[in-house]
């Protein structure tokens, strides 16, 4: 075996992958411990000390090979960098918890507080200010969150920018459900950005909403982001965003079973975790992102039939939402893509097969950890885990950039993290990275 890589990637065990338990939850989730002995789980833990998981953050050891991009970014302290070790199989984790938020501003001691003496003359009180597109919040990503509540908010954001926003579908998921599609930004170059391909997630589909409202409230006010010339940005490139490619998983996760149309289906299907909470698949028990075809045959699958992870489907390119994403990428001229994940807090940006035939995509990605602060990963070199993923098929099929970004920090379960964290687990970090793909993808030839 090449390499383990880290939680989210898939990982091979051949020592764990037999005899895989089958549980049958209830309808309603239960918020218990995930299987400490199924395959992915077991290679994938990381080594941490027993700490409070509201305290800390961990990044798991890997047994790849180290590499020159498996380091942090030289401005990433020792507490937050990876720690690497080639010869030892990771230990169960402990919950990393969530990072801290940001703190607010301390008046300066000269700062004075003593209200200015009134006028002689005060005159008319004002009006109250008029509220602007700067005030209003749409986009909620601090709940579960649900299709029904991306498909309400990507209307309303249509409705409040219609100048900078256009929302298309780009067809329907196992159960019918409308995979939407929006357009931001004017420009004729585009980028494509796509998130919840697994189901448990599903915080990258509210990731994804945040950054389509924060960015048009700044075209439509200052024109700024941070250092970023939105305006400018926006009208030269198009931003593809598929919020949620996998809309019936994430509402099994987040609806339970009882929201399911074919409960009988899934409840004959192999449980890999112990609660439809920590659901991975498609509703059809496929996973989504072992799905495409590239390197589809050389991918390992430990369970070979439908199950609530890890099973890659009968062949590749079965289920409806890859055949979505395939046409819209072979539809489009896209620069470059991006999928994204939980949990890790680390880029994957290359593999063996295409690492030598993009150019510029070290550089790029160097540019992006010190922008995010995640860890760069090394080259993947093993077919049976990088393979039959989202960014490795546009890899191939273009030989253009692609990533695979996972947002969070680890902890030690599959259930999803908790979502009122929001900013402090994903946005703080994150909420630049839509404009600079944008940017880079307007300076590559």
């Amino acid at each position: 075996m090449e390499g383990i890589e880290p939680r989210n990637r898939d990982v091979y065990n051949p020592v764990e992958e037999v005899n895989t338990p089958t549980f049958r939850p209830g309808e309603s989730p239960e918020l218990s411990e995930p299987l400490s002995n199924q395959a992915e789980k077991s290679a994938e833990q990381p080594d941490t000390d027993t700490q409070s998981a509201e305290d800390t953050i961990t990044i798991p050891e890997k047994s790849h090979e180290p590499s020159e991009t498996d380091g942090p970014p030289s401005d990433l302290s020792a507490d937050n960098s990876p720690r690497v070790s080639k010869d030892t199989v990771p230990s169960p984790k402990e919950d990393s918890g969530e990072s801290i938020g940001e703190s607010g501003q301390t008046l300066p001691e000269s700062f004075e507080t003593k209200p200015p003496e009134p006028s002689e003359s005060p005159g008319p009180t004002p009006p109250p200010p008029q509220s602007s597109e700067d005030d209003v919040n749409i986009v909620n990503p601090y709940v579960p969150y649900t299709y029904e509540q991306m498909k309400d908010e990507s209307l309303k954001l249509a409705e409040l920018y219609p100048d900078i926003i256009t929302l298309d579908s780009i067809g329907s998921s196992a159960e019918g459900r409308e995979l939407t599609l929006i357009k931001l930004g004017k420009g004729d170059k585009k980028i494509i950005l796509c998130g919840s391909h697994h189901a448990r997630e599903y915080i990258s589909s509210s990731y994804l909403m945040k950054m389509v409202e924060e960015y048009s409230k700044a075209y439509s006010n200052s024109g700024y982001f941070g250092k970023y010339n939105v305006r400018e940005i926006l009208d030269k490139i198009c931003i593809y965003v598929v919020p949620m490619v996998n809309p019936d998983g994430v509402n099994l996760v987040n609806k339970g079973l009882a929201a399911v149309n074919n409960k009988q289906a899934v409840e004959a299907m192999v449980m890999m975790r112990s609660s439809y909470r920590e659901w991975k698949a498609n509703i059809n028990g496929v996973d989504l992102n072992r799905q495409y075809p590239a390197k589809w045959d050389e991918k390992y699958d430990e369970v070979g039939k439908p199950a609530s992870e890890s099973f890659k489907g009968a062949a590749p390119g079965t289920e409806p939402e890859i055949q979505a994403m395939m046409k819209l990428s072979r539809d489009n001229e896209f620069i470059l893509a991006a999928s994204f994940h939980t949990k890790g807090n680390v880029i994957y940006w290359a593999d063996r097969g295409t690492v030598g035939l993009i150019p510029g995509v070290k550089d790029m990605t160097k540019k992006l950890a010190a922008l995010t602060r995640y860890q760069n990963m090394p080259v993947s070199e093993d077919p049976s885990i990088y393979g039959a993923g989202y960014e490795n098929w546009f890899r191939l099929e273009f030989l253009r950039p692609a990533f695979c970004i996972e947002l969070t920090p680890y902890n030690n379960t599959d259930l999803p993290h908790d979502d009122k964290k929001f900013d402090s687990l994903v946005w703080k970090n994150a909420k630049y990275i839509g404009l600079f793909f944008a940017d880079e993808a307007l300076r590559r030839k």
